[in-house]
């Protein structure tokens, strides 16, 4: 936003120009001898060029005057984020087609949306199935995270044909123990039950509570799954999913269990944990303030001059 400091100055601009245009009597005494010079020099305007540099030079001088500024407002952003681990499992189960175009696949792009939403926050991600490790750490480089997440496959994990659901979670609070943010959150996120692995779900979730992280879980599956038969197509009840872990795992650190049985109700899942988990964003506004009057009045000056060669030395008028 542009302001002037003194606006009254900008009074003269008009007073200047009448001064400057304003036709004048011409007091000059007619000499017999200067009518040849003046039938060459008919029809030139040239020895007007000094005066309207200099016309111009007193123009820049009154906005000098009058100290141009231009005003800006920012803002300063204290972040106050949260510390967020995702530990996703990779088991071979994760292929199953009850999601479009599985279980993974839709995880991933469900993910990668959760993801953009969280832009204050660090995130990290870890991988499990009968085994457990840390994919990519706290971060808040989230273009690293997302692209990391395009990749993966149920291949990244050697044991995928097991599912050990306490290391997955080990592994993810190992990632926030040292974490001095006020929020840790854990998002676990499986569709099988615990068997394999030497920390047992009950424990890591223990340990989660001591730290004062929140572990919400995630169970991926429909609750019916399609079977071939002679007859034709039949719907019996996914066993698979040890949902009564999942919920003891999320109510022992204050978190919550969800179920995703079907596509929107993961995408409602992800955007009720967003809500949950508000970062804190405080601004302050401040106004950077650019004076322009130093420029104004270099250009003043260069006019003024150039003004002067031209009126006085260039082209002299003859009356």
């Amino acid at each position: 936003m542009y302001n002037f400091k003194m606006p009254y100055i900008l009074i003269l601009i008009p007073i200047v120009t009448y001064l400057f245009f304003r036709k004048r009597s011409q007091g000059a005494i007619k000499v017999p001898g200067i009518q040849i010079i003046k039938k060459y020099s008919k029809g030139s305007k040239k020895h007007l060029l000094g005066r309207m540099f200099i016309y111009l030079s007193a123009i820049f001088m009154i906005l000098a005057l009058a100290r141009p500024q231009l005003t800006t407002e920012g803002k300063v952003v204290k972040k106050d984020g949260i510390d967020i681990a995702i530990a996703l499992d990779l088991s071979k189960s994760m292929e199953a087609k009850d999601f479009n175009p599985n279980r993974l696949e839709k995880s991933k792009e469900l993910l990668k949306e959760f993801i953009d939403k969280r832009p204050n926050d660090r995130l990290s991600l870890v991988v499990f199935g009968g085994e457990a490790y840390t994919k990519v750490p706290l971060t808040f480089d989230h273009s690293v995270l997302k692209n990391m997440i395009s990749n993966i496959t149920t291949d990244d994990i050697t044991s995928n044909n097991r599912t050990a659901i306490g290391m997955g979670l080990g592994v993810a609070l190992n990632r926030l123990k040292d974490s001095d943010s006020k929020s840790k959150v854990v998002i676990l996120m499986t569709d099988g039950e615990n068997n394999s692995g030497e920390m047992s779900p009950i424990g890591a979730a223990e340990v989660a509570k001591d730290l004062g992280i929140k572990v919400y879980t995630i169970g991926i599956g429909a609750r019916e799954i399609p079977v071939a038969g002679f007859f034709g197509t039949s719907y019996i009840e996914n066993k698979e999913l040890d949902e009564n872990l999942l919920n003891t795992i999320a109510e022992k650190t204050n978190g919550k269990y969800f179920r995703a049985s079907d596509s929107k109700e993961f995408q409602n899942i992800f955007n009720e944990i967003n809500n949950l988990e508000k970062s804190k964003i405080d601004s302050r506004s401040i106004y950077d303030i650019t004076e322009y009057f130093e420029e104004l009045l270099k250009i003043a000056l260069a006019l003024l001059l150039l003004g002067i060669f031209f009126e006085y030395f260039k082209y002299i008028r003859i009356p």
